[in-house]
């Protein structure tokens, strides 16, 4: 693939990436962080070229959602604390641990979009080797850091993420022995790339707040997590579209009813998920906005844009559907 024509490859998933980390940040947690999982797996399989993968992309799709998605249970608020301290320990600190947060945020999903690559098939003992290791690294490191040694991440917020970095470990350990290139690419550039965009994205964050000095106010908070996202998806595409896809040949009739499944799940299940969970208490918000931009009547404003939303996505879950069942 030509520099240029793999970059602007690269720069698609980016943005996209980068603008579904920064829906993540306003609804926050696990569930917010779906979104920005499942944006990576459409959109690097859309711009990968295989058609091989774009008949696999709601399952990829689902497995990259619900793997970011798991990281949105660690604490990294207080780190980005750290990371703005006006000292160098606490600022090294800050960065260091953000790397490794943001690269146990983008690493098992570019896994198992990896594993998705693979030319030869996952079997179940691979799968419960893997699953294993994980759980494995995620019980040791943290009994030996937390329990063992008493050290606290990010005192007194959890220490979850120690667990995510043992996890992290133990996948890798796994990779190390066992012959899965794309796999192990995919964790590698997953890891890579989302910890750069999450310690990359805090260093965008402090130049853009020490910039309100001089007149210019950007919500720096917001840089660092649309940064995040943009190097993470950038980063990890970049590195895949150099792992040979799955052979275009290959049968894919296995996939077709967790080809739909999944498509229920990204389209269907997540945007109901936010609907029933996370909308009401954004309501309020979304109307004073309104207010704020000079509309009459807010409330009647949010509850038109809401019921937009909710068609499109009534819309998009109905084509995901059908397109699954079609291929």
């Amino acid at each position: 693939m030509p520099p240029l024509d793999r970059l602007g490859r690269c720069l698609f998933v980016a943005a996209a990436v980068g603008l579904a980390w920064g829906i993540r940040g306003d609804f926050g947690h696990s569930i917010g962080a779906m979104y920005p999982g499942a944006v990576l797996g459409l959109a690097w399989c859309f711009v990968s070229g295989s058609s091989a993968l774009r008949r696999r992309m709601p399952v990829i799709a689902g497995l990259t959602a619900a793997a970011i998605g798991a990281g949105g249970t660690m604490s990294y608020g207080l780190l980005h604390g750290y990371a703005q301290a006006d000292t160098f320990v606490n600022y090294t600190y800050g960065l260091f641990t953000l790397f490794c947060q943001g690269g146990c945020w983008g690493t098992f999903g570019g896994a198992l979009a990896g594993l998705m690559c693979e030319r030869k098939p996952m079997r179940s003992g691979d799968w419960l080797g893997l699953l294993a290791s994980v759980f494995l690294g995620g019980w040791l490191l943290p009994a030996v850091v937390v329990e063992l040694i008493g050290f606290h991440v990010n005192p007194p917020r959890n220490d979850i993420s120690v667990a995510f970095l043992g996890a992290a470990l133990g996948q890798f350990a796994w990779f190390a022995f066992h012959d899965r290139p794309a796999g192990r690419r995919g964790a590698a550039y997953g890891f890579i790339g989302f910890g750069l965009g999450m310690a990359g994205g805090r260093v965008l964050g402090n130049a853009f707040r020490h910039l309100e000095a001089y007149g210019l106010s950007i919500n720096h908070w917001n840089v660092m997590e649309i940064t995040c996202g943009a190097i993470g998806g950038g980063l990890f595409t970049w590195g895949m579209l150099g792992q040979a896809p799955p052979r275009d040949d290959e049968e894919d009739a296995a996939l077709r009813t967790p080809n739909l499944l999944a498509a229920l799940y990204v389209l269907g299940v997540i945007p109901l998920w936010h609907l029933i969970a996370k909308v009401p208490e954004r309501f309020p918000k979304w109307s004073a906005q309104f207010t704020s931009y000079g509309h009459a009547d807010g409330d009647a404003s949010a509850r038109l844009t809401l019921t937009l939303l909710c068609v499109v996505c009534a819309v998009a879950a109905a084509g995901a559907i059908l397109w699954a069942v079609a291929i």
